[in-house]
C-alpha cells in the first residue's frame, strides 16, 4: 500500500520548480518592461547558423523576409529567387533549430512564421548581421 507521502514532490523537483518559476517572473518582467529578452546561448544559435556554416547568407535572407510576412516555401522561393529544394532544406534546419515555425510541416504551403524567441531576439540576429558584412 502506498502511503499518502509518496505523491509529494521530492526536495529535488521542489527546487526545479521554483527555479522555473523564477525563470519565468524573470521572462515576464522583461517583457512587462518592454526590455528585449537576451538569451545568450540562442544567440550562439545565430551565430553558429548564421555566421558559420555555408548555407548562412541564405537562411539570414529567409529571416528577414519571414520577418517581413509570413510565407511559405513557394513564396519564399519566388521572392529570393532561390531552388525550392533550397527553401525547402534551410526552413528544415531553422525549424530544428528554434528560429521558425510552422502550423503544419506535412501540408503543402504551409505557412512559415519566426518563433517568439526568435522575434525577442531580433536584434541580437540584425548585430550577427552588421558584424558579419551582411546588411
Amino acid at each position: 500500500m502506498l502511503s499518502g507521502l509518496a505523491f509529494l514532490p521530492s526536495l529535488a523537483d521542489v527546487s526545479s520548480i521554483r527555479l522555473i518559476g523564477k525563470i519565468i517572473m524573470a521572462l515576464d518582467d522583461h517583457s512587462s518592461r518592454g526590455d528585449q529578452y537576451f538569451d545568450p546561448r540562442f544567440k550562439r544559435v545565430l551565430w553558429y547558423l548564421i555566421g558559420s556554416t555555408k548555407g548562412g547568407a541564405n537562411r539570414a535572407r529567409i529571416l528577414e523576409l519571414i520577418n517581413s510576412y509570413p510565407a511559405n516555401p513557394n513564396q519564399i522561393s519566388s521572392e529570393l529567387k532561390l531552388a525550392y529544394k533550397t527553401i525547402i532544406h534551410h526552413l528544415f534546419v531553422l525549424t530544428e533549430n528554434g528560429l521558425i515555425i510552422t502550423d503544419n510541416k506535412e501540408s503543402y504551403g504551409a505557412t512559415y512564421y519566426l518563433t517568439p524567441l526568435m522575434e525577442k531576439n531580433y536584434n541580437s540576429f540584425m548585430e550577427i548581421l552588421a558584424k558579419i558584412g551582411k546588411k
